[in-house]
């Protein structure tokens, strides 16, 4: 399914004041995965200073954070 844009949650702020509820929660957890995802920058770049090479399981995050952020992209 196609996710929902940030002009169709402020549409919906509009014109469904029942649904604020909803909305809120809906940008709570982009803003969550926006710091998920500093973090993981945060932690590779220390890995990779302070080990060298790649983590797989920081990689694997790097994935699932990336399909996440583009199904929350306005399109």
């Amino acid at each position: 399914f196609r996710p929902v844009t940030q002009g169709e949650l402020r549409r919906i702020w509009a014109e469904h004041p029942d649904m604020r509820r909803l909305v809120l929660e809906v940008e709570r957890y982009r803003r969550v995965m926006a710091e998920v995802d500093h973090l993981y920058k945060t932690t590779h770049d220390a890995w990779r200073r302070n080990v060298g090479g790649n983590l797989v399981a920081l990689h694997r995050l790097q994935a699932l954070m990336t399909d996440e952020r583009n199904r929350g992209a306005d399109g």
